[in-house]
């Protein structure tokens, strides 16, 4: 099942031959205390010369050891190569290369299928040969660019206690040029090969032990989301947090709110923006799919690490090893997983607290809408007392109207037949009337209209202050529930009467009550 499995994964990966490996040898000699040129070495070679690095030929011949040291008891081999996982799994080296290191190293065919898991895997398997028994571990870490995108499968041999092991990963070779002597502190932002040789020049007396390797990559695994998640994650949350302005806790508690968070809280009387919101929301989301994706590396990490205890401890009954190196390694583990859920629950937290700021994003732009609603109902009132004006300024001038145009008919005769003059003498009677009276008009409705226009603007601002209030309920629902609480025995109690409909049983509630049912019993 799992080669034809292997067989289906194989023909979907893009193989691309690249030109940098890295390769680790390490030799566990008995008194040996530290790395040295003849039990420890490391280095890069290019795809022509990784069978012979296999076959420890040639320039990878094995060291010659110190007379009186005697044979190697065990120890590790490690050969790294980049790899990535896009749209799909491409490996940095041949089919038949990767086929010729999984023969030698005799690792466990569900290798190449988990190289296409982005979500993490691991897994253990046993079995035996006539080498003896082996185990085989495989860690493939959730894929997350910021915290670390690599797999390891290695084989351990129960009798010559050697380790054979596999590690793929994004951009692991090219950085290591360049990670040469490093500091402890500036491990956590080196290659895995990096971290690997650091750690195992450091302890020796672990180099045959079966566990060493998946124990440094899951503390380095985890070291890189700690660092990711408490650096990089909070000060995005905490930034987005600052231009809200909601959130004032801690040593943020006592600053000035800034001039744009009073913007958006409407304390200047200024509208949230739209492209604010739109840019705050874009931010939000996308710093909740990213603490979303970050919160699967310290899950997996946890249960990874329960998982290499368990074999800890069994391998601890079954085949005897030291007991120091397990108490070690354990202890390690432990307080891994100690790490791993503290994490775990400060992710969930920076998401809860994305989850609360847009939420309070919502609330802003619903409160802009509804002062932009309101000051649209204001405009159309001042529109519509506008015309009332207009009509009742136009019904105040219509009898007259109405009389000017009934006297000019030809019915009535208003000429005088004893003079040649067109145009009355007493014409200016007409000017000395309409002129005043038609500036007494407008002057009119122009202060009436300024008056209603600041009686609305002052109805505007209480209608919003008002809107966050709770108005406490009339007195005379106050006194009826005072009466109910009371007396609840005056008052209507549910009765249940079971309806029977085409089989199926079901109830109905009515309201009646204790003196008209009591009436129905007698």
């Amino acid at each position: 099942m799992y080669q034809f499995n292997r067989e289906l994964t194989a023909r979907g990966v893009e193989w691309n031959p690249s030109s940098l490996y890295f390769v680790l040898e390490a030799w566990d000699y008995p008194g040996a205390s530290s790395a040295t040129d003849w039990n420890f070495r490391t280095g890069i070679i290019d795809e022509d010369q990784i069978e012979e690095w296999l076959d420890q030929t040639g320039e990878f011949s094995m060291p010659i050891a110190p007379a009186g040291v005697g044979p190697a008891h065990g120890g590790i081999r490690l050969l790294a190569c980049n790899y990535t996982l896009f749209k799909k799994a491409s490996v940095r080296m041949s089919r038949g290369t990767f086929e010729l290191v999984e023969s030698r190293f005799h690792l466990h065919p569900a290798t190449l299928h988990s190289l296409e898991v982005a979500g993490g895997t691991f897994s253990r398997h046993f079995g035996s040969g006539t080498d003896g028994d082996w185990t085989s571990i495989i860690l493939k870490v959730p894929q997350k660019f910021e915290i670390g995108n690599h797999m390891l499968s290695l084989t351990h041999h129960t009798n010559s206690r050697w380790t054979t092991a596999l590690l793929a990963g994004e951009s692991i070779v090219e950085a290591l040029p360049h990670a040469q002597h490093t500091a402890p502190e500036a491990l956590g932002r080196l290659s895995p090969c990096a971290i690997i040789r650091e750690y195992l020049t450091r302890s020796p007396r672990l180099w045959n032990y079966p566990l060493t390797l998946p124990c440094i990559i899951l503390t380095d695994h985890l070291r890189r989301a700690q660092s990711y998640s408490a650096r990089d994650l909070t000060q995005s949350v905490m930034s987005i947090e600052e231009q809200l302005g909601v959130t004032r806790v801690g040593r943020r508690g006592n600053g000035p709110i800034s001039r744009s968070v009073r913007g958006i809280m409407g304390t200047e009387g200024r509208p949230v923006q739209r492209t604010h919101a739109e840019h705050l929301t874009v931010e939000i989301n996308t710093q909740v799919t990213r603490v979303r994706f970050t919160s699967a590396s310290p899950m997996w990490n946890h249960e990874a690490s329960v998982m290499i205890i368990g074999l800890a401890r069994e391998f601890s009954r079954l085949m005897g090893q030291v007991p120091n190196s397990d108490d070690e390694i354990i202890g390690l583990l432990e307080h891994n997983i100690n790490i791993a859920r503290s994490l775990e629950d400060h992710v969930l937290g920076l998401q809860k607290r994305l989850e609360l700021q847009l939420n309070v994003l919502y609330s802003f732009v619903a409160q802009t809408d509804n002062r932009m609603n309101a000051r649209l109902a204001a405009t159309a009132g001042r529109d519509s007392t506008s015309m009332k004006i207009l009509a009742f300024i136009t019904t105040i001038f219509l009898p007259g109207t109405f009389v000017a145009t009934l006297f000019s008919m030809n019915m009535f005769n208003w000429e005088d037949q004893g003079s040649d003059r067109t145009v009355s003498s007493k014409f200016w009677i007409y000017w000395a009337v309409a002129a005043p009276l038609t500036v007494m008009t407008l002057g009119g409705w122009g202060l009436w209209w300024n008056f209603e226009k600041h009686r609305y603007d002052e109805h505007l601002e209480s209608t919003v202050k008002r809107a966050g209030e709770v108005n406490p309920p009339p007195w005379w629902q106050r006194l009826l529930r005072v009466r109910e609480t009371s007396r609840p025995e005056k008052y209507d109690v549910p009765t249940v009467i079971p309806v029977d409909v085409q089989g199926n049983a079901r109830q109905r509630v009515r309201a009646e009550r204790p003196e008209r049912r009591a009436s129905r019993t007698r």
